[in-house]
């Protein structure tokens, strides 16, 4: 079975997990369920990818997350459930681009490229969504806004040195 089927599944158990139990904690079963029933839902799009099903299990599971949080749900949960759907379309995306083209050198770079980039991602995204959370700062928009340009700048460079790396 390919990586990408692998952590399809992982992101998909581990997003439907946060969701309920986000709603469990904030004793809120129907969400649960529904939470629950995002596993049918992602399975039977994975076996019909050329829809746009995907799109519509993405918002399912991302509007879940947001009204999880806006009925007390902890909010580390909803965003580890939303970054994991996240991940779960992407790969989606990924396993209908690759096909059954599994097996040629070329295409497990490319799946392989794509995963690290797809972890890198999602991995700071996390990285800033709790840093965010735990931190408390007033800094003016225009800082705020500059400060995100470097750091975007930074993992631009971090990512082309990996890539040259990769090349050598």
């Amino acid at each position: 079975m390919p990586p990408r089927k692998i952590l399809f599944f992982i992101c998909m158990i581990l997003s439907v997990f946060c969701l309920a139990a986000g709603y469990s904690i904030a004793g809120q079963w129907i969400g649960a369920l529904a939470s629950i029933l995002m596993v049918p839902a992602w399975s039977f799009v994975r076996k019909h990818p050329n829809t746009w099903l995907r799109s519509i299990c993405l918002f399912a599971s991302v509007g879940l997350a947001v009204t999880g949080r806006l009925i007390g749900s902890p909010p580390s949960l909803m965003i580890c459930s939303s970054g994991v759907a996240l991940a779960v379309w992407d790969l989606l995306f990924l396993d209908n681009t690759m096909g059954g083209n599994s097996a040629k050198e070329q295409s497990r770079q490319y799946e392989s490229k794509h995963l690290q980039a797809l972890t890198l991602a999602v991995g700071s995204g996390f990285l800033v969504a709790f840093l965010g959370r735990l931190l408390y700062l007033q800094i003016p928009f225009v800082v705020m806004m500059l400060l995100v340009v470097l750091l975007l700048f930074g993992f631009e460079r971090i990512w082309g040195t990996i890539k040259k790396q990769r090349i050598h």
